[in-house]
């Protein structure tokens, strides 16, 4: 696998054209992409950022990806619904199942709010076959973004990689319980909609429970998501912003009589390094997707080198994304650092 890191379009056309041979993934923004996908081939998948991971760290507007070997990897296109893919999903499945190092990765349109029925459809693998994903973004405009295949648009895509080599999926967060819970007593989970949280309207109680006043709630979001914690991982459902109604809209699903954890953030740098300590061996490349509001707080921090001289210190072969959402395994999730180290 090797990393890609383009400055312009141009780069990333001169690097397909000489490359017909490879396949070809790429990360940018939604004009960049709607651009190369006037040139790109069938062998190329293009996904809308909202910033990319390269080579040098994390940058923005530009080309980041990764090309790879194709005769190692399926690529299916997920349709909407998702359940209209499943024979294809599950073919590919069956020619990588018995392989410990194989993987899917997945990207999905990351304003369509369908993330969750898209993995609720791979219910046939095994929850220990290792899936990674994101949801693609437009920069925070939450306007349109952008998957291609090619020159197709297309809702997302699969690619099923049987790979020969050690792989090992990492998640990455950086929050845990205040032990403060709230009851989700009305909630449209299609929607990704909170009402009200213990009968009362949601801005209200989240406000009241971190103690500020209403109108700060949304500055708060950043360091004060909301997650549940399944068998001592925390999984982050990031609220995106309050309606007039003093309900809540989040970035994933939160359903009704359900209870969620108020969430406060831990050191960041001892995280980093926690996530390194955890690999299992020195990886020859990696692969990571990293959640906006991830994003926005590095860059409200001044955080982002830190995490860049980590990760690049064990391997400068690299690509991702900022993403709207990322999946691992079944889940659907956000805040988080999802990444697949190779050997």
């Amino acid at each position: 696998m090797k990393s890609l890191y383009f400055k312009t379009t141009g780069q990333a056309r001169e690097y397909i054209q000489s490359n017909p041979d490879k396949g070809i993934v790429l990360f940018t923004t939604v004009e960049n992409v709607k651009e190369m996908s006037t040139f790109a081939t069938e062998h190329v998948i293009l996904c809308s950022t909202a910033g990319e991971y390269t080579s040098e760290g994390f940058k923005e507007g530009v080309i980041s990806g990764f090309a790879y070997q194709r005769d190692l990897v399926d690529v299916i296109e997920i349709k909407s619904p998702a359940i209209l893919s499943i024979d294809e999903l599950q073919s590919g499945y069956n020619k990588v199942r018995n392989n410990k190092n194989a993987f899917m990765f997945i990207l999905y349109d990351g304003l369509s709010g369908q993330e969750e029925s898209v993995m609720t459809t791979l219910f046939f693998m095994d929850e220990k076959f290792k899936v990674i994903g994101g949801s693609s973004g437009d920069y925070v405009k939450f306007k349109e973004t952008a998957v291609y295949i090619g020159s197709r648009k297309v809702n997302g895509v699969a690619l099923y990689f049987n790979w020969p080599r050690r792989t090992q999926l990492l998640k990455e967060n950086l929050y845990y319980t205040t032990g403060q819970r709230l009851l989700v007593t009305d909630a449209e989970p299609l929607n990704r909609l909170v009402r009200t949280f213990n009968n009362r309207p949601a801005a209200v109680e989240y406000a009241n429970v971190l103690g500020i006043p209403e109108n700060q709630l949304e500055k708060a979001f950043m360091n004060n998501p909301l997650g549940k914690v399944i068998k001592d991982s925390t999984y982050i459902t990031s609220p995106m912003k309050v309606n007039p109604d003093k309900s809540i809209t989040f970035y994933s699903q939160i359903a009704p009589n359900t209870y969620v954890d108020v969430l406060q953030p831990l050191d960041v740098h001892q995280c980093f390094q926690e996530t390194l300590n955890a690999m299992e061996f020195k990886p020859a490349f990696i692969l990571s997707v990293h959640c906006i509001l991830r994003s926005l707080k590095f860059k409200s921090e001044n955080t982002w080198k830190s995490l860049d001289d980590k990760l690049l210190s064990v391997s400068r072969n690299q690509a991702g994304f900022i993403s709207y959402g990322e999946q691992i395994h079944n889940k659907h999730f956000n805040q988080t650092m999802v990444l697949l180290a190779f050997e």
